[in-house]
Parts: C-alpha cells; structure tokens; sequence
C-alpha cells in the first residue's frame, strides 16, 4: 500500500496531476532503485573517456528516465531535447534539476 500512498502524495501536486501516467511511474521508480542495477553496465559501457564534448554525463536513472519519457510521450529526440527545456513535468520525471 506504500506505493498507493505515495502516489496521493504526488498528485497532489499540479504538475503531477496533469499527468497520473508519469506519477505512478514515477512512483515506482523511486521505490524500486535496483531497477537501475540492471541497465547501469550497459549505459556506464558506451559511457568512453574523451576530451571533447561535454564533460559530464547524465546518470542511469536520467538516462532510463528519459527513454522512458520518449516512449511514453512517442517523442523523437529533438522533441525529448525540447521537452527537457519547456516541460516542468517532463524535466522532473527525469529528475533534471539533481
């Protein structure tokens, strides 16, 4: 019942109610982290040290976040770059601001 619990929780807040779909996803996420253990080598694998680009990488959970939000939503990647920027729900279901 934890999880049900802390669903009411979120929807309680605006942003989260537009979209219950994200919340309850969000919602299980946060209370199954070993979720990440399974994908971590696979994403930390193609992770290669290089001096060009950015130098900061985006963590697991971010980057399972926001493959989840572009199936979800059905966004091609310029339109998950775009949400990342314009949409408080989309940045904080893949937890940007972190």
């Amino acid at each position: 019942m934890k999880i049900l619990n802390d669903l009411r929780l979120k929807l309680d807040n605006p942003n989260w109610a537009v979209d219950p779909e994200l919340a309850l996803i969000d919602t299980i996420l946060n209370q199954n982290p070993k979720l990440y253990e399974i994908v971590a080598e696979d994403i930390n694998g193609l992770n290669q040290s290089s001096k060009l680009g950015r130098q900061d990488s985006p963590t697991v959970e971010q980057v399972v976040r926001a493959a989840l939000y572009k199936e979800i939503k059905k966004l091609d990647y310029r339109e998950l770059e775009y949400a990342q920027y314009d949409s408080r729900i989309c940045g904080g279901f893949i937890k940007l601001e972190e």
